[in-house]
């Protein structure tokens, strides 16, 4: 990185080094130096005539508020740079750098034992829950797109923002319907170390003793004519030891869970 985008700075961030970038927008570590903690700023390419409406698009988003939807902490449009949108986020990581669930699932060997998989899709039908309920949505998530922070839980990044960006967004139910498949189909990767690509394999058969009730939620929310429509729907047909897991969510956000996760990122 070179010296100059080392010394750009928004407001009080001030820009440390440059990250990988993820699915929406180029990264950059920055730390706020009035309270001195870091954070990821993320840059979005735009048009100086676009500048308003992306402005209007991301505005309702930086509202969100859930323990595994990663906050948007400040927006500006053009202040750096010219044309781009410039979006400040905590950072979830460690001095190697941010984690997220597709690394994870990586590192610990492609798949999750059954009560980690739980609470990974618990957090994610969670978080879509609560965004749906408020009018945004995401999409299709994917894996990468999940950040786990040094606790071991998962936050989706910059929820809905691609999707608020886009031209054209399409119908609200189909994007809901793809959002909730998506979470399906990591479910499914994480209990079976396999994407959920045609022809799929059961669950069942390649998890020892894993309960038939989750063959038969893979097999419906991945169903290509159909899936669930929505998050209740998907939440209502889970197995029962993880519906008693949703009822405790709801009523009690879980801010830290996967404690063998959070040994495993304490250790990287």
């Amino acid at each position: 990185m070179n010296d100059r985008v080392a010394r750009l700075r928004i407001g009080p961030y001030l820009f440390l080094r440059q990250m990988q970038g993820g699915r929406v927008a180029d990264r950059w570590l920055a730390v706020h130096e009035g309270d001195d903690t870091s954070h990821v700023v993320h840059r979005i390419p735009v048009r100086s005539d676009d500048q308003a409406r992306v402005l209007e698009a991301i505005r309702p988003l930086s509202h969100l508020d859930h323990p595994h939807i990663l906050p948007i902490e400040q927006v500006s449009v053009g202040s750096v740079g010219g044309g781009n949108a410039w979006i400040v986020a905590p950072f979830t990581g460690t001095h190697e750098g941010l984690l997220n669930l597709a690394d994870l699932l990586a590192a610990k060997g492609g798949r999750m034992p059954l009560p980690e998989a739980e609470r990974a899709l618990v957090q994610l039908l969670g978080a879509s829950r609560y965004a749906h309920v408020l009018g945004c949505r995401h999409g299709a998530i994917a894996m990468n797109e999940v950040l786990v922070d040094r606790g071991g839980s998962l936050a989706v990044e910059l929820y809905g923002v691609w999707h608020a960006l886009r031209a054209r967004q399409g119908a609200a139910a189909e994007v809901v319907r793809d959002e909730v498949r998506s979470i399906v189909e990591i479910g499914y990767q994480m209990l079976t170390g396999l994407t959920a690509d045609e022809p799929r394999i059961p669950a069942t058969r390649l998890v020892r003793r894993l309960d038939r009730r989750w063959e038969d939620w893979c097999r419906a929310g991945l169903d290509a004519a159909g899936g669930f429509p929505s998050v209740d729907a998907a939440l209502a047909c889970l197995p029962a030891s993880v519906s008693d897991v949703v009822a405790e969510v709801k009523s009690t956000p879980v801010r830290t869970v996967f404690n063998r996760l959070g040994r495993a990122l304490r250790s990287r």
